[in-house]
């Protein structure tokens, strides 16, 4: 199994970079939690499937994203 690691970290302008070499995603910390979840994934997707195109990550990850909330996946706060 692939084990992604994450950082959150603000990158000038974008909300989520991925680095699939490194197995690697960076999230924008101050996104809100619907927002987090799905370009986690978005980015998640990146690393899993490099060579997908933008548009079916896209569509992918919003489809997936939207299927956890409903769901009730939430962001936990950092003491809980």
């Amino acid at each position: 199994m692939r084990r992604i690691r994450y950082r959150f970290k603000r990158n000038r302008g974008c909300w989520g970079k991925a680095f699939p070499a490194q197995s690697r995603i960076e999230i924008d910390p101050s996104l809100e939690d619907k927002t987090l979840l799905d370009i986690s994934i978005h980015e998640g997707l990146h690393v899993l499937f490099p060579i997908i195109d933008e548009e079916e990550i896209n569509h992918a990850g919003k489809v997936l994203a939207d299927l956890l909330w409903r769901l009730g996946y939430r962001r936990q706060d950092e003491d809980e």
